[in-house]
């Protein structure tokens, strides 16, 4: 049987995982997650109102507060909303020349058959609200 979430193997995303390791397939069902709560938006979800992230553009603030808050946000939501993840840490990763985009890394412990294995994971939010991550 593949790995995946119920949505997954309705949707046939975890059939095309058959034949990986468990634990590769759980690291890539939790990027899809990930890729979708980050593309959340705070208030989206009628039944979830905390579900989602708040909007980044905060022009109050400096670009140092504005990392910041948008790293502990990421960090709590995560928390939250992954229960496959624990000790979660976000890292903002130096910016590229599109100033548009913001960069992450998330670092954690993955729990598969038991064992807690740490993983990471690169998370980049592009000016269209859409978040790839890898």
């Amino acid at each position: 049987m593949s790995y995946g979430s119920l949505f997954e193997r309705l949707g046939g995303e975890a059939s095309q995982r058959a034949g990986w390791s468990r634990e590769v397939a759980a690291m890539a069902s939790v990027a899809t997650h990930l890729a979708k709560m980050l593309s959340t938006r705070a208030g989206s979800v009628q039944t979830l109102p905390d579900y989602g992230l708040p909007d980044l553009n905060d022009m109050r603030l400096s670009l140092h507060d504005s990392l910041q808050q948008a790293r502990i946000a990421i960090e709590r939501f995560i928390e939250a909303y992954e229960p496959r993840l624990s000790e979660v840490r976000v890292i903002s990763l130096p910016r590229d020349n599109n100033p548009l985009s913001l960069a992450f890394a998330i670092e954690g412990l993955l729990e598969v058959d038991g064992f807690k294995r740490q993983v990471s994971f690169s998370a980049r939010l592009d000016g269209s609200g859409q978040v790839k991550v890898n």
